[in-house]
């Protein structure tokens, strides 16, 4: 009998203790769930929003961030343009945060999955915390040195890349940052292709909005050299730096959110004993195709079958296992339209 690897021995384990992989599962997805919350804040605050730590980052131009987080400043925005003298930035903006996403927390109960919406309500509410605790010096430096040393455009790219590894670490462990990630990730199930561009339109609404109303709210002009600058320029301006900000969000999630992403494998082989097995292995169908070797002029399979990202490294596991001397191609797929099995979302 061959000596097991540790590796067999943990999954033996976990296996005979089915309790403990749930536990490991659930806190893990809970500390995932936190880390992205903070992340997404942190971006929020030193980078997206800097005016909100006070001191002297105060007057600091604001870039919208879109989703539910863009709703929630545009909300902030129109208040300080009816004349309301808000003293607690942060803590208005949370209060917002957290009620835009209380009915699509709802939503995701409803249509995605119950595990998925809970962990979306860790996430959401620790973001709510760490909205008003996320003000010490070190965030104030941060702040002041990215302003003061890059100026806008570090500012859109460093908020944009807090933002999509915030929603790309949720998506790993199967739920989401809230907002309108959960409208993407539902869209994206269904539709079964990356979910970060079904927020564009979204977006594009939130940010028209906040260009709006920076350019009626006015405010002290800004001079650059011999020019003054009117808030309608400025508010133009910030508007495309926060253009930038949002496609830096949707390609870091779509290159780190593999989930529905599909590969082809083409797989040649004189074993014919391997389809049995990888139907047997993998929820998903395949065709053969009868082919000739020109060398040997020996009968093969040509197998064609179609996974998702996060099924190929087992797959090609599998097939390597049953048949070392296979000849695999592996194609990234753009699109998949038929009837493809998607391991629903708890």
């Amino acid at each position: 009998m061959a000596k097991r690897t540790p590796q067999q021995k943990i999954n033996s384990f976990i296996y005979n203790h089915i309790w403990l992989k749930y536990a490991f599962d659930y806190g893990v997805t809970f500390l995932m769930s936190v880390l992205s919350a903070a992340i997404f804040v942190f971006g929020v605050n030193c980078f997206l929003d800097p005016a909100a730590l006070g001191g002297p980052m105060t007057g600091s131009v604001t870039l919208v961030s879109g989703g539910s987080s863009g709703v929630a400043q545009v909300f902030l925005l129109i208040l300080e343009t009816a004349g309301v003298d808000i003293a607690n930035r942060s803590l208005v903006f949370s209060i917002a945060y957290l009620t835009v996403n209380i009915p699509l927390i709802v939503l995701a109960f409803l249509g995605i999955g119950k595990r998925f919406a809970f962990f979306t309500l860790v996430n959401v509410g620790s973001a709510f915390l760490f909205s008003n605790i996320f003000h010490g010096e070190i965030f104030v430096h941060v702040a002041l040195y990215v302003s003061e040393y890059g100026g806008l455009l570090p500012r859109a790219l460093f908020a944009g890349i807090c933002t999509g590894l915030s929603s790309a670490i949720a998506y790993k462990w199967e739920t989401s940052a809230g907002g309108f990630d959960i409208v993407s990730y539902y869209v994206s199930l269904r539709k079964s292709n990356g979910a970060g561009k079904y927020g564009v339109i979204i977006n594009a609404i939130i940010v028209s909005l906040f260009t709006l109303f920076t350019a009626i709210k006015g405010g002290n002009p800004l001079v650059v050299g011999n020019i003054e600058l009117q808030p309608w320029a400025l508010a133009i301006g910030s508007m495309w730096f926060s253009i930038v900000y949002l496609l830096t969000v949707m390609l870091v999630i779509d290159v780190i959110n593999v989930r529905n992403k599909k590969i082809q494998l083409q797989i040649i082989t004189s074993n014919k004993d391997l389809p049995n097995f990888l139907l047997a292995s993998v929820p998903h169908g395949a065709t053969i195709v009868k082919a000739t070797g020109a060398f040997s002029g020996e009968e093969r399979m040509m197998i064609y079958m179609v996974v998702s990202s996060l099924e190929m490294k087992s797959t090609l596991k599998t097939i390597h296992q049953i048949d070392p001397n296979s000849f695999i191609n592996v194609t990234p797929l753009n699109q998949v339209y038929g009837h493809f099995y998607s391991r629903p979302i708890r």
